[in-house]
C-alpha cells in the first residue's frame, strides 16, 4: 500500500470517527435532557394527582361534615382518578394496601406492581410493546388506609426522535463521510506531489540522468527535503564528475607511460639484439650502440624516478621547517653550476638584500627549482642563460625561473602540468624528458598551499613561479 494510500484511508477512518462520534454525543445530550424534561413534567402532573386526591377527599369530609367509611373513600377516590385518566398521554392506576382497586385502561403492567414497593415518586421507564413509558409512583393516607397511586406517560415521542436523529446521523455520516473521502484524497495527493516528484528524480538519476534535480516550492519540510536532496545530488554528479576525469586522466597516464616506455625499450632491445647476434661489431659500432643503450636506460631511469616522485607526493606528509632563503638557494646554486656548463647555459640568480625566512620542505623546493631550470634548459639553445629571482614583498616571498627560449603559446599553459605532455615531444626526449617534470613541480606547489604561475610568450621565452608566505625571524 503506498503512503498517501495509508494516511488517506487512517485520516479518514479518523475524521468519521471524531464527526460520527461527536454527533451521537451531542445526540445523546439532547435526548437525555428531553428525557429528564418528561421526567419533571411528569412529576409534576403526578404529584398534582395525588395532592389534589388527598385535598379532595379531605375537603369533602370536611364541607360536607361526614365522615366517608372505606367504601365511601374508595369510591370517592376512584372517581377523582377516573377524571384525571381521560388525559390520553397519562394512564393512571390505583392501589390500596397493594391491591388493585383502578385501571381504567385494562390490566396494570407487571412493572408497576413492582414498582409499589419502591418509595414514594419513584420513576422508572420501560418499553411495552412499541411504546415507551415513564412510570411513577406516590403514596397517599386516606382514612388510615393506604393508597397507592401510580402514573404512567407514554414518552415514545422522545424515543422516536432519538432514533430519527440517529438515522440522520447515519445518513449524514455517510454523506459527508463520500463528501470528505473525495476532498481528502486530492488534498492528500496534492501534499504528497513533492514526494512523488522526489522519487521520480531519484529514480531518474539513479538511472544515470546526474543532471535532474528536484523542483523546489514552499518552506515545509518536504521542501527541506527537497533541498537536501539536490545538494546530495550535486555532491554527488560532482563526485561522478571527478571520478570519470580521475579515470580519464589514468588512462591518459598510463597510456603515455606505456608510449614514453616503448620508444627507450624498443631501442635497448633492438642495439643489444645486434650486440648479440651480429658476429663481427667495429670498436665505434659497439661504442655507438653502447651509448645508445646506455642513454636510453638513463632516460628510463629518469622516467622511473620522476614518476616514484609523483606518486609518493600524492601520499606524503610533508614536514616543513623555516629555512633561509640564502643557505637554501646556495646550496642548490652549487648542484646546478656544472650541469649549466654541460649545457653551456648560464645561471643568473637574484637573491633578497636581507635574510628572508620561509617554511618550506628543503629537498621538495630544491626538487621544484631543478625541474624548472631543467625545463628551461631544453626550451634554450646554447649560449643562452636562466635566471633565478628570489623576492620578498608585503610578507610574500616569489621563487621565479625565467628564460629565453622558444616560449609557450597561451592556449597549451594550461596543459603544461598535466603528466606527459610535451610541448616540443623531439626536443624534450632529445634531453632525456617525459614530461612529468612541470606536474612535479605542480604537485609539490600544492602541497606548499601554492600553485605554479606560467606566463609565455613564442620566441621570448618562460617565465614560473611560486609565491610563499614569509616567515618573520625571531632569533
Amino acid at each position: 500500500m503506498k503512503l498517501w494510500q495509508k494516511i488517506f484511508l487512517l485520516t479518514l477512518a479518523l475524521v468519521i470517527v471524531v464527526v460520527n462520534t461527536t454527533s451521537l454525543a451531542l445526540l445523546s445530550a439532547n435526548h437525555r435532557l428531553a428525557i429528564e424534561r418528561e421526567q419533571q413534567s411528569a412529576l409534576s402532573r403526578h404529584s398534582y394527582l395525588t395532592h389534589d386526591l388527598q385535598n379532595e377527599i379531605v375537603l369533602t369530609q370536611t364541607v360536607e361534615r361526614i365522615f366517608m367509611t372505606d367504601e365511601e373513600t374508595l369510591s370517592a377516590a376512584s372517581e377523582i382518578v377516573e377524571r384525571r385518566d381521560s388525559d390520553a398521554t397519562i394512564r393512571v392506576t390505583l392501589f390500596r394496601d397493594g391491591t388493585l382497586v383502578y385501571s381504567g385502561r385494562g390490566e396494570p403492567l407487571r412493572a408497576e406492581i413492582d414498582l409499589l414497593r419502591q418509595p414514594d415518586y419513584t420513576s422508572l421507564i420501560i418499553d411495552e410493546g412499541d411504546s415507551t413509558y415513564l412510570l411513577i409512583v406516590s403514596t397517599a393516607m386516606l382514612n388510615d388506609r393506604t393508597y397507592q397511586l401510580v402514573s404512567a406517560t407514554d414518552i415514545s415521542s422522545s424515543y422516536d426522535l432519538f432514533k430519527a436523529g440517529f438515522d440522520q446521523v447515519k445518513i449524514i455520516g455517510i454523506a459527508s463521510a463520500l463528501v470528505i473521502a473525495g476532498f481528502l484524497q486530492m488534498l492528500v495527493r496534492s501534499l504528497l506531489t513533492p514526494l512523488r516528484n522526489l522519487s521520480n528524480t531519484t529514480r531518474k538519476i539513479a538511472q544515470g540522468d546526474l543532471d535532474n534535480r528536484v523542483m523546489i516550492s514552499g518552506h515545509d519540510e518536504v521542501a527541506e527535503v527537497a533541498r537536501d536532496f539536490n545538494t546530495m545530488a550535486d555532491s554527488i554528479e560532482h563526485n561522478v564528475t571527478e571520478l570519470e576525469n580521475l579515470a580519464e586522466s589514468r588512462r591518459i597516464f598510463i597510456g603515455n607511460l606505456a608510449h614514453e616506455m616503448k620508444t627507450p625499450l624498443t631501442s635497448i632491445l633492438g642495439f643489444a639484439d645486434i650486440l648479440r647476434v651480429k658476429r663481427e661489431v667495429s670498436d665505434d659500432d659497439r661504442i655507438n650502440y653502447a651509448n645508445v643503450i646506455v642513454s636510453e636506460t638513463k632516460r628510463l631511469q629518469g622516467l622511473s624516478g620522476k614518476l616514484m616522485e609523483l606518486l609518493a607526493l600524492g601520499n606524503l606528509h610533508i614536514v616543513t621547517a623555516k629555512t633561509e632563503v640564502h643557505k637554501l638557494f646556495s646550496e642548490l646554486v652549487a648542484t646546478l653550476t656544472p650541469i649549466m656548463h654541460i649545457y653551456e647555459m648560464e645561471l643568473i640568480v637574484r637573491l633578497p638584500d636581507r635574510a628572508v625566512f620561509i617554511n618550506v620542505d628543503q629537498e621538495l623546493i630544491k626538487s621544484l627549482v631543478f625541474n624548472l631550470i631543467d625545463n628551461s634548459i631544453k626550451a634554450s639553445s646554447p649560449p643562452g642563460s636562466i635566471r633565478l629571482t628570489v623576492t620578498s614583498e608585503q610578507e610574500r616571498v616569489t621563487i621565479m625561473v625565467t628564460d629565453e627560449g622558444v616560449g609557450i603559446p597561451e592556449d597549451q599553459i594550461p596543459l603544461l602540468t598535466e603528466p606527459f605532455y610535451m610541448l616540443d615531444k623531439a626536443r624534450t626526449r632529445k634531453h632525456g624528458g617525459a614530461g612529468l617534470g612541470l606536474a612535479l613541480c605542480s604537485e609539490i606547489a600544492q602541497v606548499h598551499g601554492s600553485q605554479l604561475q606560467i606566463s609565455s610568450k613564442p620566441g621570448k621565452g618562460t617565465s614560473v613561479s611560486i609565491t610563499l608566505d614569509e616567515v618573520a625571524n625571531h632569533d
